[in-house]
């Protein structure tokens, strides 16, 4: 646990220096997240055997979330919102909803 406190120690000082290339790993990482890519975050974490076994301990029957936010998830209920909002917005411009 000692090591892996010491790469995030280590990380967080590389952006605070603004080290070139400490910020993308995160961006990627947030992409990642966003996409619900599991294997992708596992493969990019500090300690992906650790992750992955997270992963695995924590798996939803309910879905691509895990078992802490479930129906709740942030992620999927704003790509559920913006898949709707982009339909009504495509209704509306193909005047199905006039009447």
């Amino acid at each position: 646990e000692g090591v892996i406190a010491s790469k995030i120690a280590a990380h967080a000082a590389d952006l605070v220096k603004g080290i070139p290339g400490a910020r993308e790993r995160d961006d990627e990482m947030a992409e990642r997240r966003n996409n619900l890519d599991w294997k992708g975050q596992i493969e990019l974490s500090m300690d992906p055997a650790r992750a992955a076994r997270f992963r695995k301990e924590g798996l939803s029957d309910k879905g691509p979330a895990c078992s802490m936010c479930g129906s709740y998830c942030a992620i999927q209920v704003f790509n559920r919102s913006e898949h709707n909002l982009e339909k009504e917005l495509k209704n509306d411009e193909s005047g199905s909803n006039c009447g």
